[in-house]
């Protein structure tokens, strides 16, 4: 009963961090002229940085487009998902290091928020001009069940991407806290996840690589917060990690 009551508690705390999180979002929507104009920046921005074009890429995927759906799957049904699995896997069976996990979703949504709230960006897909094909709407699922600019749902907060930012979280944590050499398969998470965003145009590169970094400095200031109890009572390896555990 009382582990019960305990996982309630923080099953209550991680929805309610949601829940401000996606309400926050809200309240940060109604700027698309900015968000188009930011756009417009990232894409130079990227072009700068010499990363591939996002439409060259999709316009290439989709001579082949019986991925398209499968993408849309993807994105829509993996992403809260799998990091909700790994989650409940943390506090179920990694209990020593929830403290730290549950601190880096709170900070990646506390710094999403305020990069969407200071810079809203408009997704690919929404650009005008052709260059993009919304593959939510041309060939569903979609995430979202109104215009841009209606409803609860921000269309406008493309920077930065938790999809690929939590994949990280979900692939590094795997790898930190799992056995066997199959852990290592986790690394294709955060991989296909950004191809996802980017090749569906729901992202840019920029979006997954700023989400990146926001779980990687979050794990790096966090790394405190886990509690050592010697691997026999938490269940965890004595192995180092790349962000000073």
């Amino acid at each position: 009963m009382a582990v019960a009551l305990a996982f309630a508690v923080q099953a209550a705390l991680v929805a309610l961090l949601f829940a401000v999180y996606g309400y926050g979002r809200h309240l940060a929507d109604g700027r698309p002229d900015v968000a188009f104009a930011n756009a417009e920046r990232v894409r130079d921005l990227q072009r700068v940085l010499r990363l591939p074009d996002e439409a060259a890429l999709q316009e290439a995927a989709l001579r082949w487009d019986g991925w398209a759906r499968i993408a849309n799957e993807y994105y829509v049904r993996v992403h809260f998902p799998a990091t909700f699995l790994f989650l409940g896997w943390i506090w179920f069976w990694r209990r020593a290091a929830w403290p730290r996990l549950l601190a880096v979703v709170a900070l990646s949504l506390a710094v999403a928020l305020a990069i969407h709230t200071l810079y809203p960006l408009a997704p690919p897909r929404l650009l005008p001009g052709g260059d993009f094909v919304d593959l939510m709407n041309v060939y569903g699922p979609s995430s979202y069940a109104t215009e841009p600019g209606e409803g609860m749902a921000n269309q406008f907060a493309a920077m930065p991407s938790l999809h690929v930012g939590w994949a990280v979280l979900v692939a590094w944590g795997v790898i930190r806290y799992g056995r066997g050499r199959w852990r290592w398969l986790a690394v294709a998470h955060p991989v296909v996840t950004l191809l996802v965003v980017v090749l569906t145009a729901n992202h840019y590169w920029l979006d997954g690589i700023v989400g990146s970094v926001i779980v990687a400095t979050a794990l790096a200031v966090t790394v405190r917060l886990e509690r050592r109890r010697g691997p026999a009572r938490a269940g965890l390896s004595v192995r180092r990690d790349s962000v000073g555990a």
